[in-house]
């Protein structure tokens, strides 16, 4: 027995008790540290080598990398789910689907499906058809797809170590003929081993071992409303972002899902200069990026399999675009500056804010302000930190009190400068997806404002307040309002920013109203 079994037995003795179905967090953990470097790229060596001859569907290299993943199918003890009670499904001559199942644990929920696979075949030899070349040498594909294909044996002997038992079931599949037109799934889908009504979701796995600064491109999530929440997690490793994007191409074995009006997503790094070549070779796989992926594919079909509901299709998607995604995402233009005069921070000298110019008559009373001013106290406090002058500016209802140095006079004197415009208090806009329910998305955040100081950028999705969920953008602002009008001196709101989720909490304290505020 291995040292990895062996961990893998302590660890789920120890969760056992905690565990009826479903992934409990600390399961979760476990599981998702199981899967290493080392045994993808052992699944990785083993698909992309010579000897299988680039897996063309229904050669003998296809045939040697089946058997490969049956054995691996059996190891995990995974239902048989092709026909006859067969892992099989034979189509077209000898080209064959690898089918298992992982049946729900929950009454209600076991007669539902997430079907999640991956193509198994590659291009052989190359030729004009499917080839950039050159032709006639073997093309490994080892990130399309025998990336895809570990990763998802990876996340198999993750759930079977740990006996993890799903709300709903799960339909593994092994595609053949994806290089051909998307024959496997195809076939599936015109013979389902299971009923076609009763699949919630599809979840397509293909070339994810070319991992790029940190980017995992998510496509589909606008095909079921809340679907882009629902992918987002708290796990991401830092640098780890995800590209959701809008567009939904016909490139892979999702789109055969997306096309019987099933809500579909496909998880992807990116084309590459070795795409359909036969430099598409084991030594340039990420594995890194690789384990990356597995571990967030667990982590997300885990949350999925025990969801009380999924969203059903979304059929508005099929009209947009990226093209869609930038007109509709646009930012909101800036707001002016409250302040009549340009100033600039004196990082040499840190109380201190220079006045660089007035830009209109700088005071309310008799003294005005002057270009090389020095201010050294807003209302009364002295100056910490950038943020505070701005930070005052924004907050105030018409004018603000500044303490000033001038060149000719080492005495301080007091003026007054009128504020322009109105108070903003969080500095926070959004606006309603209707692909999103119960979220909203952030198109301004006013520098220098309590939503800036707090991190908050746009394009940012907001899905909880305080803790709680809202119906939509007008329960959450009527709110806010409601804790802004009560004297609250923090707003908490849970943050997803490009698939990273996390608590953010806003502070409405004015910096330098505290011993900390020098850090916001």
């Amino acid at each position: 027995m291995s040292l990895r079994s062996t961990c893998w037995i302590l660890v789920f003795c120890s969760f056992a008790v905690l565990r009826t179905w479903g992934a409990d967090s600390l399961w979760l953990d476990a599981a998702r540290l199981s899967i290493t470097n080392h045994e993808l790229r052992g699944h990785v060596e083993v698909l992309a080598d010579d000897m299988l001859e680039g897996r063309e569907a229904g050669s003998r290299g296809g045939h040697a990398a089946a058997r490969y993943l049956m054995k691996r199918l059996e190891e995990a003890r995974l239902q048989p789910a092709g026909p006859g009670g067969a892992y099989t499904q034979s189509f077209q001559g000898r080209n064959q689907n690898l089918l298992a199942k992982l049946e729900g644990a929950d009454p209600q929920l076991r007669g539902e499906y997430i079907v999640v696979g991956a193509h198994y075949d590659h291009v052989g030899y190359g030729t004009r058809r499917n080839s950039y070349g050159p032709w006639g040498f073997i093309h490994n594909g080892a990130d399309d797809n025998a990336s895809g294909v570990s990763a998802l044996l990876e996340v198999i002997d993750a759930m079977s170590r740990g006996e993890y038992q799903p709300r709903r079931s799960i339909l593994f599949c092994f595609w053949d003929g994806e290089e051909k037109g998307l024959l496997g799934s195809k076939h599936w889908s015109r013979q389902p081993t299971v009923p076609l009504s009763d699949v919630r979701l599809a979840i397509n796995i293909d070339m994810v071992g070319r991992l790029v600064d940190g980017r995992i491109e998510v496509m589909g999530t606008r095909t079921g409303a809340g679907l882009r929440q629902l992918m987002s997690s708290t796990r991401l490793s830092t640098g780890t972002w995800l590209d959701y994007t809008w567009e939904i191409k016909d490139n892979s074995d999702h789109w055969t899902f997306f096309q019987a009006n099933i809500p579909s997503l496909c998880l992807h790094t990116g084309v590459h200069d070795d795409y359909h070549r036969p430099s598409d070779d084991v030594e340039k796989i990420n594995f890194e990026g690789m384990q990356e992926v597995s571990r967030y594919l667990l982590e997300q079909l885990c949350g999925l399999a025990d969801a009380d509901q999924l969203p059903v299709f979304r059929s508005l998607s099929r009209a947009e675009t990226p093209t869609t995604q930038q007109q509709v995402e646009v930012p909101l233009p800036a707001i002016p500056s409250r302040l009549a005069f340009a100033w600039k921070y004196l990082a040499e000298e840190p109380n201190q804010v220079l006045v660089e110019r007035v830009i209109l008559a700088a005071g309310a009373g008799e003294e005005q302000l002057m270009a090389g001013d020095r201010i050294i106290a807003v209302e009364g406090r002295p100056i910490v930190c950038e943020s505070q002058l701005p930070a005052a500016a924004l907050a105030g209802e018409a004018e603000l009190s500044l303490e000033v140095l001038r060149a000719e006079s080492e005495e301080a004197r007091l003026i007054t400068t009128a504020l322009r415009g109105s108070p903003t208090r969080l500095g926070l806009s959004w606006r309603a997806d209707s692909a999103e329910p119960g979220a909203v998305y952030v198109t301004r955040v006013v520098p220098y404002s309590p939503a800036a100081r707090a991190g908050l950028k746009t394009h940012d999705r907001i899905y909880a307040l305080s803790g709680e969920t809202y119906a939509d953008q007008q329960e959450l602002f009527d709110r806010v309002q409601e804790l802004l009008e009560t004297g609250a001196d923090k707003l908490q709101f849970l943050v997803e920013s490009r698939g990273n989720l996390r608590e953010v909490a806003v502070s409405l304290e004015l910096p330098g109203t505290t011993k900390n505020d020098p850090t916001l």
